[in-house]
């Protein structure tokens, strides 16, 4: 079986001496593992394959495997869209393994998600063209969230179903909760502000930088954090990284905590 596609590397293990097992997500087949044989090595054409897979890179692949279900091999690849600036700022690189992380954790093999790669694309451009890292993953994660289908609802609290006075997220439910309703679990829910509102309610892409302060920022990702890591039961990994080099203080404020999972 052989399979040509657009890719992102989302993952990268050591496979014996010298090859890497690489998990991509591509625009057609979904979820992919593949053999990328010898591009640990220093020979010519290793160098080049492991330059076309260590970044952020779009790339074409080609890969063959004897049937849908056995890990394929990579025949060949190269870079589609490069984005090399990533790397040269560590928030930066931070931010788009957070990214790499949620696509991985919520793509699966042979579901094809051609609107999951494209919002990761455009979030990894925006990135690479020198975004604010907490800005951007602040705005763009709640769109991944839709489109892996945990989608957040802003329009009626989640109690009443009242559409005005709301002040408070529930994570637990993914929807917005009114100052009445919320009122007796203030410790389990989220507070949100009229602009965050405005976000949760219209999911704007592209991301409508400069909506938020810096403080809402962090208060929309935690939303969003907690919410990724309710959906999939485990923490991201790279989460607390991120957290650490945007400025762990910021997040304090914020109420984020790593127990936020267990938010209502």
């Amino acid at each position: 079986m052989r399979i040509q596609d657009e890719a992102l590397v989302l993952r990268r293990t050591p496979f014996r001496e010298s090859s890497l097992v690489i998990h991509l997500l591509t625009r057609n087949n979904g979820l992919i593992g593949v053999v990328a044989k010898g591009v640990r090595s220093s020979s010519r054409r290793g160098n080049s394959r492991r330059g076309a897979l260590a970044g952020f890179h779009t790339v074409n692949i080609e890969t063959i495997s004897r049937s849908p279900e056995a890990m394929g091999t990579l025949a060949n690849v190269e870079i589609a869209t490069a984005r090399r600036k990533i790397p040269f700022s560590a928030k930066t690189l931070a931010g788009a393994q957070v990214l790499l992380e949620v696509a991985y954790r919520f793509s699966v093999a042979g579901d094809s998600r051609s609107d999951v790669m494209a919002k990761l694309e455009s979030s990894l451009d925006l990135l690479d063209a020198g975004a604010e890292p907490l800005e951007l993953l602040a705005l763009s994660l709640g769109v991944l969230i839709h489109h892996v289908g945990y989608g957040w609802r802003g329009d009626e609290c989640a109690g009443c179903r009242r559409d005005d006075q709301l002040l408070f997220f529930s994570v637990r439910r993914g929807q917005v909760v009114c100052q009445s309703c919320g009122q007796p679990y203030l410790k389990r829910l989220v507070p949100i502000t009229g602009n965050i509102l405005k976000y949760i309610q219209k999911l704007a892409w592209p991301p409508p930088f400069g909506l938020l302060s810096t403080a809402e920022q962090a208060l929309l990702y935690r939303i969003a954090i907690s919410s990724l890591v309710r959906a999939c039961g485990k923490k991201l990994m790279t989460d607390q990284p991120f957290r650490s080099l945007v400025g762990s203080d910021l997040f304090t404020q914020a109420g984020y905590t790593p127990t936020d999972m267990r938010a209502s």
